[in-house]
């Protein structure tokens, strides 16, 4: 007797496989071979290990099921926009994106300074020119469980950002991804910035919604530090309460580089921000902060994983989340420390402040040490307004709204306030201000 096994194969990566099948031809750059060869090698490594889970332990917190039941379009066509005032900075190199597509005309691509060069991936990947692209893959693992493998075999729209060596950028870069109203597209967007040797610069990216857009923003931004390179990386992600968004930035530190990561997200039904850094040079730093502001049905995952690989290296932590009504945030940070990795000093720290009691805050701060010499933390605390410290703000005549917002306030902007650019931080102060207003609810996801 003969038994016939058949292998069962996932839904999900037969969907993206049968993208791929149909839209490679059509993807940039597919006219040279090593970029289709870094496509096919991302497409097999997806078909093997297919997309995450909860049964993930790095995903055990945060459930796709809504995102895998959901259908999108293959692609959204590009509005004419004239209301993206709100979303630009002043004093700031503006690069504009509309539903993956980068605009030209709504980008302040003219008087960029000298060794600083900005340009699209899709333009960049039908050149064909690999020099343009050095660094890209060099800062993220395809192997890793994520959305990494897709975004690879499907990357389109995005940026890169390349800074020569002992170059100052002054004004930041600010990249700003816009999906239209009503739209209801898949985008697989990647960045990459590559800071060269003691070079200096802020980048920001900005992932924003006009109207009720109920797309998935798949996002895999590269960050390249040379030896004793100086970036700046803000992240602002407000999308629409109908949104999906799945992000991962990617950062390589060599000697003595510094990198200094910020993330304020507000926005979409479920948002995952994760943050991948490798400090493979000696004396490299890294302070990665961040604050989550959600209310209704919201969900944010903070994942962080931070790898000290040489010694004399420091790192840091502090996320904060503030949750209202049902939303649920994710803190997950994991610092690894290898055997060589002597005198590591690494912190790590995540706040939860909670003002519904349906709100549920999940947290797990985790240290791997495998050298001895060294000096390390991690610390979580969960717990709601202070009722002394409320009660004697309305003694003095505050109404309890108000006292409410000025402690929520307190505790949230403490991170931004640091920011020594001062458009941003005027920017963030005033969306954790509106944030706080009271609004009716406009939450309608499930």
């Amino acid at each position: 007797m003969t038994t016939s096994l058949q292998s069962v194969v996932d839904p999900l990566v037969t969907k993206y496989q049968e993208q791929f099948s149909i839209r490679c031809p059509k993807l940039p750059g597919a006219a040279h071979g090593w970029v289709a060869s870094l496509r096919e090698d991302a497409l097999s490594v997806l078909s093997r290990n297919g997309l995450p889970t909860r049964r993930v332990e790095s995903w055990k917190y945060t459930d796709l099921r809504s995102l895998y039941r959901a259908k999108f379009m293959n692609k959204q066509s590009v509005d004419v926009l004239d209301n993206l005032a709100p979303f630009i900075l002043k004093n700031t190199h503006t690069i504009v994106f509309v539903d993956g597509n980068f605009v030209p005309t709504l980008s302040g691509i003219d008087g960029f300074p000298k060794g600083l060069e900005v340009f699209s991936l899709a333009d960049s990947l039908e050149s064909g020119d690999e020099d343009l692209l050095t660094g890209l893959g060099e800062a993220v693992d395809i192997e890793q469980p994520g959305f990494t493998a897709v975004n690879t075999a499907l990357m389109e729209g995005g940026g890169v950002c390349r800074i020569e060596e002992n170059v100052s950028v002054e004004e930041p870069i600010h990249f700003i991804f816009v999906t239209t109203d009503k739209a209801s597209a898949e985008f697989h967007l990647r960045n990459l910035v590559v800071a060269g040797a003691n070079s200096k610069a802020t980048v920001m990216q900005s992932f924003v919604s006009l109207g009720e857009s109920s797309s998935f923003c798949n996002v895999v931004t590269e960050l390249v530090l040379r030896e004793g390179a100086n970036l700046r990386n803000i992240l602002y992600q407000a999308q629409s309460k109908m949104a999906w968004h799945i992000g991962l930035t990617g950062a390589r530190l060599e000697r003595e580089a510094h990198l200094d990561s910020f993330v304020l997200s507000s926005g979409a039904r479920l948002a995952r921000n994760e943050i991948r850094l490798r400090l493979v040079g000696e004396g490299a730093e890294c302070s990665i902060n961040g604050i989550a502001l959600v209310r209704g049905r919201q969900h944010c995952d903070n994942t962080t994983d931070v790898e000290h690989t040489k010694s004399c290296c420091h790192s840091s932590q502090i996320y904060k989340n503030v949750l209202d009504d049902h939303a649920h945030t994710v803190f997950q940070g994991r610092v690894h420390v290898a055997p060589n990795a002597q005198k590591t000093d690494a912190q790590q720290m995540n706040r939860n402040l909670l003002l519904s009691r349906n709100a549920q805050a999940d947290s797990k701060p985790e240290l791997i040490i495998h050298a001895d010499d060294v000096k390390c933390s991690h610390g979580a605390t969960v717990g709601d307004l202070d009722q002394e410290a409320l009660f004697y703000l309305q003694s003095r005549g505050i109404n309890p709204e108000d006292a409410r917002n000025m402690m929520v306030h307190a505790f949230a902007a403490e991170l931004v306030e640091v920011m020594p650019e001062d458009d941003i931080r005027y920017y963030l102060e005033q969306v954790i201000m509106s944030w706080l207003e009271p609004l009716d609810s406009i939450e309608r996801a499930a």
